[in-house]
């Protein structure tokens, strides 16, 4: 009984570590430890920042999972753009001052305070578990986040999840603001009509200007539980399938195990059934056994 029992605890733990499995969007070499994209190469903005489907006003299907969207202002319709070499407000809301990042799309405003017309951001995920940002701005900043789960739908048909205006409900005053817990917002509609950006398919989230200035974003968190590809969904058989739990790889048998940072240098390595990571700094790791590799995150 006690042999059973034991065997139930570990499927059970198993099951539970599948569930709740998480990736990032973006490449594990293309990440810091805490797996935040920052925009301060000329490498990683070509690989995912792009242009929307501008002609039809949605998101383009076969373009990055970072998409600029135009500010919707006559005759110009000024279009948000990236730059590795552009430093934004430090923490005292000047630029280039003290804590300032170096690296961001520029969100250019709106026609008017509180207008629904400033240029904006779209992200490509393929499921949603958690999306955060790091922003700065020389100014109160006003911000539409909208979202969509179609990707043929036009950006003026979004849903609206939360708007913050000035100087009312800013989203941040002047100066560097981290903004977690987005996927948590929710339109305060009904449970039939309102939804959060957390979700398991396809999602699409727009953040839009409604300031009259511009701010800038410095670095995006995206996780999904959709594994990116080259790194195969995990299941209970197989002698060299990972599973990770409380910080601590298991097998199903002993074999070699190695674990590499997001620069991808060898940082553990043993032959076993189990490994604990409890003593890593937190972040994002791979972990190969075999022919199988998986990205965790340690916590």
């Amino acid at each position: 009984m006690k042999k059973i029992f034991t065997l139930m605890l570990l499927a059970m733990a198993c099951t539970l570590n599948i569930q709740a499995q998480e990736y990032n969007l973006f490449d594990a070499a293309d990440v810091d430890a805490d797996g935040w994209l920052w925009f301060d190469t000329d490498e990683k903005i070509e690989k995912y920042v792009g242009l929307c489907n501008e002609e039809d006003y949605k998101i383009d299907p076969d373009g990055k999972l970072i998409q600029l969207v135009y500010a919707d202002i006559l005759p110009d319709y000024p279009t948000p753009y990236a730059d590795s070499w552009f430093v934004g407000a430090g923490t005292d809301g000047e630029i280039g001052s003290d804590g300032a990042k170096t690296g961001a799309i520029v969100i250019n405003g709106a026609s008017a305070l509180a207008g629904a017309n400033g240029g904006g951001i779209v992200i490509n995920m393929p499921s949603c578990k958690s999306l955060s940002m790091s922003l700065s701005s020389e100014s109160n900043v006003s911000v539409r986040l909208l979202a969509s789960k179609d990707i043929n739908t036009t950006f003026t048909e979004y849903n609206v999840i939360q708007v913050y205006v000035t100087p009312f409900k800013p989203l941040f005053r002047s100066g560097i603001y981290t903004w977690t817990g987005i996927e948590n917002l929710d339109n305060g509609y009904d449970d039939e009509t309102g939804y959060n950006m957390q979700y398991d398919a396809p999602i699409f989230a727009y953040l839009q200007n409604n300031s009259k200035n511009e701010f800038y974003i410095h670095g995006i968190k995206v996780m999904t539980t959709t594994a990116p590809a080259g790194i195969e969904e995990e299941s209970i058989a197989g002698k060299d399938k990972i599973f990770f739990f409380n910080n601590t790889i298991s097998l199903n048998e002993e074999a070699q195990i190695e674990v590499y940072n997001v620069a991808g240098v060898l940082v553990e390595s043993a032959f076993a059934s189990r490994l604990s990571l409890e003593d890593m700094s937190k972040g994002i790791y791979l972990v190969k056994v075999g022919n199988n590799t998986r990205k965790v995150a340690v916590k």
